[in-house]
């Protein structure tokens, strides 16, 4: 996908979202009456509810908002269920994600992947280097993925959860 619109990931946010969800959701909606939309947004994200309310939607329903439950919450609920959460969490990530996120400009995120999924960091790198996109930040500057140092990290990996609707600010 990356390769054929010639952009990875920018202030626009990442074809990705665009296609695989975002697009997934409207052709979804132009074939069903959508009274409501219940959301996953956690607590911590009620940022995230609120510019979804206005820049997409606003006929939702918050429910985990609404009841002050956290990311941590829904883990516990999860387990407390018998399900056992995706085995990308043991591994230090902080979301079940693609693997190689295009949206992360961290470098800890990234060296993670080098150590985890290496072939999945090769590939990375080499496609943005091919279509000319610096995906990492060090020490305020913007690098290619091939010139990450093993060494380099940034602060702690943040958040990008990317369910059916992810967050592109």
């Amino acid at each position: 996908m990356f390769d054929k619109v010639k952009y990875v990931s920018g202030i626009a946010g990442a074809p990705c979202t665009r296609e695989l969800k975002k697009e997934a959701r409207y052709q979804f909606e132009k074939k069903n009456k959508i009274d409501w939309h219940v959301l996953g947004f956690t607590i911590d994200e009620w940022e995230r509810q609120k510019r979804f309310n206005t820049g997409e939607r606003g006929n939702t329903i918050p429910v985990l908002i609404t009841e002050l439950i956290t990311k941590q919450d829904c883990f516990k609920i999860v387990e407390k269920a018998g399900i056992k959460l995706p085995v990308i969490y043991s591994l230090g990530y902080p979301n079940a994600n693609c693997i190689g996120c295009v949206k992360s400009n961290s470098p800890t995120y990234w060296n993670l992947v080098r150590k985890t999924f290496p072939d999945v960091f090769e590939e990375r790198a080499i496609q943005s280097r091919r279509i000319g996109c610096r995906l990492v930040v060090r020490k305020k500057k913007r690098i290619f993925l091939d010139e990450l140092l093993e060494t380099d990290k940034g602060g702690k990996m943040k958040s990008y959860d990317c369910g059916i609707f992810c967050d592109t600010k």
